[in-house]
């Protein structure tokens, strides 16, 4: 219940921050959320996924609205910053671009993302880790529904343990970047483009 009642408390403070934005800008928003721990709290284990904090933000804005998000960890004050989205310049080489087909609902789905990570990937060494992912979709997709499986599958990047398939060791992730763009022809695949190294 503790945990209902602090994201229930947090999605109030976002609606003041978010609402006079989304008022007032007519396109997509860039939104970027730095989640603050105390010190003595490990930034990269204990379970704290970045994707658990941005998906209800998500969610709460819309995620039809967001066309990119941003989450750090810190030992420090959060905050919460929302504003216009501006294009991303940045033209580094993906180390993963691929093109899915099918439900990303489906484990199968999962298992072949999974299996062209391991085919061309080598697991990050221990510690703090940073990735961006860029998702192409057709119109109309709930964009952030994709974020769970999509970062499930990354095992082969993140450390996993072999006899629980899925549930890589994500909590190393203390600094996550979501970006996402429509292309009505790509129907309903998923192009997906992938950044990641040790911070």
């Amino acid at each position: 219940m503790t945990g209902q009642v602090k994201l229930a408390r947090f999605l109030v403070h976002v609606d003041a921050i978010a609402r006079p934005v989304l008022a007032s800008v007519s396109g997509r928003v860039a939104v970027e959320v730095i989640v603050g721990f105390s010190d003595g709290v490990s930034l990269i284990s204990g379970g704290h996924d970045l994707d658990n904090y941005l998906f209800p933000l998500a969610q709460r804005l819309g995620p039809e609205r967001v066309a990119a998000i941003f989450g750090r960890k810190i030992h420090g004050p959060s905050s919460l910053a929302v504003g216009p989205a501006e294009p991303d310049t940045a033209e580094a080489t993906p180390q993963l671009s691929t093109q899915m087909a099918g439900s990303y609902g489906r484990r199968e789905w999962k298992q072949e993302l999974h299996d062209r990570l391991a085919v061309q990937t080598a697991t990050i060494d221990p510690g703090p880790v940073g990735l961006t992912i860029a998702l192409t979709t057709g119109p109309g997709r709930n964009w952030a529904s994709l974020w769970k499986p999509l970062i499930d599958a990354f095992g082969p990047v993140l450390g996993e343990n072999p006899s629980r398939p899925f549930h890589p060791h994500d909590d190393r992730i203390v600094s996550l970047g979501l970006h996402h763009t429509i292309d009505a022809g790509i129907a309903h695949d998923v192009i997906i483009d992938a950044w990641w190294g040790r911070l």
